[in-house]
């Protein structure tokens, strides 16, 4: 089994490094929180590395799972950066849903250094990492996708290769959020009109299960908000920068996105407000407020 650099040992991140570790391959992390790190450590045995460049300099594969674009900027370009590492030959994965402009500029630096780069966010929450459930969507070259299609079976179990071009993964993946946000709107929306019109919420969503209004979002959330359970799988202001990202696209193509830029109005509320650290699912406090219901039964 190879030797595998993870940088970023969060919320996906940890889940994701067990199931390597559980898979055979020896995994150097290194996550900017130390804490979290050596609680690792501490469970899985893996060494941790000082800076992402030592990590780097003894793996053949690199994967980053940070949140950001200025978080992956410097893990790849910054002076403790694993571009300072890489090597012919080494491949480099971004799991994490970053710009498509940040994806092209890490494949060209990483071809001056004769290394290979994927872009390749995931969907699944903190429940899919855990249990090896996620699903990938990565964009860049067949030879480096199918190098990289054993660690996303670990992690995974389900990738889909978008195509050739690095950053349509990242694409791909804003597309997904985007439709994803619209539609838990959806569901919520209709939860807190039914409930003013007398219909409980249980009684909604029987509904809802058996009808084409039916989505795997609306299946996932709704036990969670009966229980007014919003602690982070996927958490509000992730959701939020992926909105952004969507719609930047949109905006620059003129394309003029209606529902999605009404649902990232809400979201840049929730954000405001301090919400971002929930799970998405707490905009559900904002409907109640604003209809001044509660949506629980």
């Amino acid at each position: 089994m190879s030797t595998i650099a993870f940088l970023g040992l969060g919320t996906m991140g940890a889940g994701m490094a067990r199931n390597l570790v559980a898979a055979g391959h020896e995994v150097i992390g290194w996550n900017r929180t130390r804490d979290k790190a050596e609680q690792l450590r501490a469970e899985l045995g893996i060494e941790i590395a000082e800076h992402p460049v030592d990590a780097a300099r003894v793996s053949g594969t690199v994967i980053l799972c940070v949140s950001s674009d200025d978080a992956v900027h410097e893990l790849v370009f910054g002076a403790d950066g694993v571009l300072l590492a890489l090597a012919e030959g080494d491949l480099l994965l971004d799991c994490g849903t970053t710009s498509r402009a940040l994806s092209q500029a890490i494949e060209a630096a990483c071809a001056e250094r004769r290394a290979g780069f994927v872009d390749a966010p995931m969907t699944g929450s903190k429940l899919g990492a855990e249990g090896g459930r996620l699903t990938f969507m990565v964009g860049g070259p067949t030879e480096l996708v199918e190098r990289a299609t054993p660690l996303f079976e670990v992690m995974g179990g389900h990738h889909v290769h978008v195509g050739e071009m690095v950053g349509l993964g990242q694409a791909a993946k804003y597309c997904l959020n985007m439709a994803q946000a619209v539609m838990l709107q959806g569901v919520l929306e209709g939860y807190t009109l039914a409930k003013l019109l007398g219909v409980p919420l249980a009684k909604m969503s029987d509904i809802y299960q058996h009808s084409a209004a039916k989505s795997g979002i609306g299946s996932f959330k709704t036990p969670y908000l009966q229980a007014g359970d919003y602690s982070p799988h996927f958490r509000l202001d992730l959701m939020h920068k992926d909105l952004h990202l969507a719609l930047d696209e949109a905006e620059r193509r003129r394309v003029p996105l209606a529902a999605a830029t009404a649902v990232r109005g809400i979201y840049d509320q929730a954000v405001a407000e301090g919400m971002g650290g929930q799970d998405f699912l707490a905009l559900a406090t904002l409907l109640e407020r604003w209809s001044k219901i509660a949506l629980r039964d």
